[in-house]
């Protein structure tokens, strides 16, 4: 039986139980979201499709557009609020039952403001930090992801290093700002069976200690 089975804030509104995914470009964390996303009891939810899904009607969705034809990033508060509003899409299509499934946040906190903003309406339990010792290893997976998936911009050097940097710059301080024994490292230079298998032994105890049992 789970110990907490209210998906609900102490002050009224959403609480969400979670492990964040948290590593730089190229280090593997698409492919580790796809294959946590196939197991019973965890929802993934990446920044990627959360904007890919939004209604660009609504008014989010214009802003997103406003900032996303521009090239440039969509502000913190609006980011959480597409989130928010996300989130409790996902619960009303039942696709994702806050007292039943480990949620993974993959690209969402991206900095500390937004880790901020957040904090109402999540629990983190553990932050999974993916790291990868030569940096070159993990633009060259850039590059080749590019050509495979046909995203041109990847492919690019001055692009593949700027994103790069904007992770050091933004997402890397999020490790600092989270307790030290919340993070468990992860050495993602190895094989992705590997990189999954570490990363589970840190999120099952959290599913056999917080929810309840999967139905078979």
């Amino acid at each position: 039986m789970t110990t907490d089975k209210s998906p609900l804030h102490e002050a009224g509104g959403p609480c969400y139980r979670a492990v964040m995914l948290v590593g730089p470009p190229g280090v593997g964390k698409g492919t580790q979201g796809k294959m946590l996303a196939q197991i019973p009891g965890i929802f993934h939810v990446s920044s990627g499709d959360m904007f890919r899904e939004l209604d660009i009607n609504s008014k989010c969705g214009q802003i997103f557009q406003e900032y996303a034809s521009i090239g440039k990033l969509v502000p913190d508060h609006i980011t959480v609020k597409i989130w928010q509003d996300y989130m409790a899409a996902k619960v009303r299509e039942q696709a994702y039952a806050p007292e039943r499934d480990l949620l993974i946040l993959d690209g969402i906190p991206r900095n500390i403001a937004q880790a901020s903003l957040i904090a109402p309406y999540v629990k983190v339990f553990k932050v999974i930090y993916m790291v990868c010792a030569d940096r070159e290893v993990m633009f060259k997976r850039i590059r080749g992801r590019s050509l495979k998936e046909n995203r041109i911009d990847d492919s690019e050097e001055v692009v593949v290093r700027y994103r790069w940097d904007v992770y050091k710059r933004e997402t890397e301080p999020l490790i600092d700002h989270y307790p030290q024994d919340l993070i468990r490292l992860i050495d993602a230079d190895t094989i992705a069976a590997d990189v999954l298998q570490q990363i589970l032994s840190a999120i099952v105890p959290i599913q056999k200690k917080h929810f309840m049992a999967p139905l078979m």
